[in-house]
């Protein structure tokens, strides 16, 4: 049962009020339909509303995205972060959900960290800062929180997804293909590398996951459209 919550002015005190049994509220989109669903297994929510963690910087071609941006003001950007962060959910969705929850949504959902993996992205946390591709077997939701996020920048970065509908749907698989790096989204628990596909074998990147079979999809049916949608993002990768 929830009995506090709290609304900490900097990251530095938000992972301070992190002990014990606490959750994470950043725009809510997740963590506020367990608790109204009686799911949310937590006593006190820290929420970061006033910890400063939101905005979009430039320094010479490296962006930094603070985690509590709404992907709104992500989905502006040019390549495969915009089109990434544009392809989630609706207008009234976007303006709520973050880059930082959206990297720790889990599949099928997450399209913007698929995105940021093809960057080569480097996420900074509360005490460290370590690459993206570390972040899904590492991070300690009891004691550290997503600082920021920054990658180059690739306008010509490609992301392609297939969903049974064309909005509000979780991705059956995404591709995101940034200076020869492939990542996978929709086919394993976080977002993945694909090096077949950066070796330029789109049915290779087929037999390398290990895709679940789900109420959106089937494996053998995830399968086939990582096949297709690789060889659809390669071709729209050297297109350009």
């Amino acid at each position: 049962m929830i009995t506090q919550y709290l609304l900490p002015d900097s990251a530095e005190q938000a992972v301070a009020e992190l002990a014990g049994n606490a959750a994470v509220l950043g725009g809510g989109t997740l963590v506020m339909p367990a608790a109204h669903a009686g799911a949310l297994d937590a006593e006190r929510v820290v929420g970061l509303a006033r910890a400063g963690l939101a905005g979009i910087e430039r320094d010479g071609g490296r962006i930094t995205i603070g985690a509590m941006t709404p992907l709104a003001a992500v989905a502006e950007l040019e390549g495969a972060v915009g089109r990434a962060a544009a392809a989630v959910g609706g207008p009234a969705l976007r303006n709520l959900a973050t880059v930082g929850g959206n990297l720790l949504a889990g599949a099928p959902y997450g399209d913007v960290g698929v995105a940021l993996l093809a960057l080569d992205a480097e996420v900074r946390l509360s005490a460290r800062t370590i690459p993206l591709a570390e972040l899904w077997e590492t991070f300690d939701p009891a004691g550290e929180i997503i600082v920021s996020v920054a990658f180059e920048d690739d306008p010509d970065s490609v992301f392609v997804r297939w969903a049974r509908r064309a909005a509000n749907s979780p991705a059956v698989v995404c591709v995101a293909v940034s200076r020869g790096r492939v990542a996978l989204g929709g086919v394993a628990p976080h977002p993945v590398r694909s090096p077949g596909a950066e070796a330029g074998d789109p049915a290779a990147a087929a037999r390398e996951i290990d895709p679940p079979t789900d109420a959106i999809a089937s494996a053998w049916y995830r399968r086939r459209m990582t096949e297709l949608f690789v060889r659809r993002a390669l071709e729209a990768s050297h297109a350009v």
